[in-house]
């Protein structure tokens, strides 16, 4: 439950921080790059191998997301300085 408030009172941060998001689609990968981030974060956090294992099934498939989504936003907004600002951040963790 504590994961879960402290994931929400991120997303709700994320258009203040975040620069240019009025594209939903920017919107979208940030927030599943940052979901993929913090999922990432947790594990190897205390819990049983079962909790371990949900946690890296989860990651990965964020993840995964992020990195798709990452691929098609980077195209689509080449020539928007501002986005590409902001996939600076994420380059070097989603890019293969």
């Amino acid at each position: 439950m504590k994961h879960a408030l402290f994931i929400a009172i991120c997303l709700a941060m994320l258009p203040a921080t975040a620069g240019n998001t009025e594209n939903s689609d920017v919107g979208k990968f940030l927030k599943t790059a940052d979901l993929c981030e913090h999922l990432l974060g947790e594990v190897g956090s205390p819990g049983s191998a079962k909790d371990q294992k949900q946690l890296v099934s989860k990651a990965n498939r964020y993840c995964d997301i992020a990195k798709r989504q990452f691929k098609k936003v980077d195209i689509k907004y080449k020539a928007d300085k501002d986005v590409q600002a902001i996939l600076d951040d994420y380059r070097d963790e989603l890019v293969d």
